[in-house]
């Protein structure tokens, strides 16, 4: 069963792949009878058939193969005109909403631009804030290690404190340290 599935999923994958594009022509045109289509241009009654100027090629954004776009004469001078007069106002609508989208582009640069400038004065504020305690925790641990205190356990309590918690155990240091600290009287 599932050598039969495998089986059947290879030979339709092998049989859409080697698959070629095909494109084609086709002609309308409207009579008594109603609208008729053909894809030989030569079965296009011979009144019908001045009508037709020429096939243009029109190219999708997919893969898929051109399309033929038949383009006919409009017995109205008139209309001829205004249609076109309709494509270059689609053309300038184009061009215009393609600047827009340029604009619009160059706009979310600058904000970004700006964005990461803000953000580099405050990681450089950041990194001097940190740098600054950092050098005023080793300070404070060189201090402890080479005072002298009332007990060694006022030292050994003071440096863990300082050295796990250091901005929490600094302060504290700063102001009561001195406290614990043995006085030396000069004789």
């Amino acid at each position: 069963m599932v050598s039969r599935t495998i089986t059947m999923l290879l030979t339709f994958l092998m049989v859409s792949s080697f698959a070629c594009a095909a494109s084609a022509e086709i002609f309308s045109w409207e009579d008594a009878n109603g609208v008729n289509f053909t894809d030989d241009s030569t079965s296009v009654p011979e009144k019908f058939s001045e009508k037709i100027i020429t096939a243009v090629d029109v190219q999708p954004e997919s893969t898929t193969p051109p399309i033929k776009v038949m383009m006919y004469r409009q017995n109205k001078p008139d209309a001829y005109h205004e249609s076109k007069e309709e494509i270059r106002l689609a053309n300038l609508e184009q061009k215009r909403s393609a600047a827009e989208a340029t604009k619009q582009k160059q706009l979310h640069s600058l904000d970004f631009q700006n964005t990461l400038q803000s953000l580099a004065f405050y990681i450089e504020i950041l990194l001097a804030l940190g740098g600054f305690l950092f050098v005023v925790w080793v300070v404070t641990i060189a201090d402890i290690v080479r005072s002298e205190f009332i007990t060694t356990s006022y030292k050994t309590v003071w440096l863990l404190l300082v050295l796990l918690l250091p901005l929490i155990g600094m302060l504290p240091y700063m102001i009561l340290g001195s406290n614990y600290k043995c006085s030396r009287v000069m004789v």
